[in-house]
């Protein structure tokens, strides 16, 4: 087989020579094009379990619209989901100054302009109103959610006629998926509805690709039908990361149809679990920073033996990237002080520490990146600056050796 495979890392790409055989995890690419006009006349013409667009908008009488977008962590194909349900609005009468996009920022830092136009493209940058969700500020209460969750969220939110998101489905290490009910929480929640949904995490049921007994989930859609989130546009995202399906409709059952979609093109099966696994974040942005690259850490702990290597590429070229999670792994000395931390308080950022060090406990843990060999070993991970010189030298003819290529939006299931 061939030896050599390359990798996205960054904005550009690694080439790896592998000594002996290996599997990749990846599904294969469509064969055919996809028809986007047609896919997308459909969705927005034949929304699931919802009036169109147009007809909510006259039944309504609507007049204030909020779509909430994502931030630059989680890039969105807008072309397919905002521009049509920004054409739709336009033409059912409600006029451009009655438009709001809230980027769904949850705690992540604001985007800047330029990354906002980067973003959702010059033409609805320039023509729409935009602001950055804040989550300490202008915050209204709905009342309290299970689990304890007091539910703050944007003012913008309340005050919109029509609210509307716009999102990618895709594994998620938390919530089972994204999109949908995701967009409102954590999106444009406050600090406190946040960091108390995300303690949620620590419940087994809370993780990747499951949605059965899910805690992280459940009250994301008690959020969402709480604050009257009415119509999602969602893309389906594969395992390469690339849009495959369009749903619209009703922001719960829409949201459902895709999340089975997502599962027949981002959940792989596996018979066994492998010595070693290489595991690339899929380049920027799912590997900007450590606090993101994570999720490809923990998709590839789901296929390694105990006391497996895995091993991550991700540039990191902003860093661990979030101030919480770069102290709790700066103050703690082993995974096991993370685990008690964590139970002992939750602080949201705090969380993927937890989480790398929950991997970490179970497997050995290398880092190819840009990060210093200080911040790659607050991670527990140990450096490696020549890839082909480690992989000689820890892959055997006996070795099972798994490649994901990308590895935020794929998972491996042993069945």
């Amino acid at each position: 087989m061939e030896r050599k495979i390359v990798l996205e890392y960054g904005k550009g790409h690694l080439e790896l020579e592998i000594p002996f055989d290996y599997h990749v995890l990846q599904f294969s690419k469509r064969d055919r094009e996809i028809n986007w006009e047609e896919r997308i006349k459909r969705a927005f013409m034949s929304p699931i379990a919802s009036p169109t667009l147009t007809e909510i908008v006259r039944m309504e009488k609507v007049e204030n619209v909020l779509i909430l977008v994502n931030d630059i962590t989680r890039p969105v194909p807008y072309e397919i989901v905002l521009k049509p349900m920004l054409d739709e609005l336009l033409s059912a009468g409600i006029s451009r100054d009655r438009f709001t996009l809230l980027i769904a920022a949850g705690m992540h830092r604001p985007m800047t302009a330029e990354e906002v136009h980067d973003s959702l493209g010059d033409d609805i940058a320039s023509n729409f109103r935009w602001e950055n969700h804040n989550c300490d500020e202008n915050l209204v209460y709905f009342g309290e959610l299970s689990e304890g969750v007091p539910l703050y969220v944007n003012s913008l939110v309340k005050e919109a006629d029509l609210l509307c998101a716009v999102g990618v489905i895709a594994p998620h290490y938390m919530a089972g998926y994204s999109g949908g009910r995701k967009s409102l929480l954590p999106g444009v929640c406050g600090r406190e509805t946040i960091e108390k949904h995300h303690s949620l995490m620590k419940n087994p049921a809370s993780r990747t690709a499951n949605l059965e007994g899910n805690p992280f989930h459940r009250v994301m859609l008690e959020a969402a039908e709480k604050c009257g989130l009415r119509f999602i546009a969602n893309v389906v995202a594969d395992s390469s990361n690339e849009p495959v399906e369009l749903v619209a409709g009703h922001w719960l059952k829409a949201w459902e149809e895709g999340v089975k979609l997502c599962q027949e093109a981002s959940v792989i099966p596996i018979k066994e679990a492998a010595d070693i696994v290489i595991v690339s974040a899929g380049g920027y942005p799912k590997d900007i920073n450590m606090y993101q690259a994570q999720k490809a850490l923990e998709n590839a702990s789901y296929c390694v033996k105990k006391g497996g290597i895995i091993l991550l590429l991700a540039e990191c070229s902003e860093g661990l990237g979030e101030s919480v999670f770069e102290r709790w792994l700066d103050e703690a000395d082993s995974p096991e002080d993370l685990e008690e931390r964590i139970n002992r308080s939750f602080e949201l950022g705090g969380h993927k520490a937890y989480a790398i060090g929950r991997t970490a406990a179970n497997h050995s843990l290398y880092l190819y990146s840009s990060l210093d060999e200080d911040k790659a070993g607050k991670c527990f991970m140990t450096p490696v600056s020549d890839l082909n010189k480690f992989l000689q030298e820890n892959i055997s003819a006996e070795s099972l050796v798994y490649i994901m290529p990308h590895g935020a939006n794929t998972v491996p299931s042993l069945i």
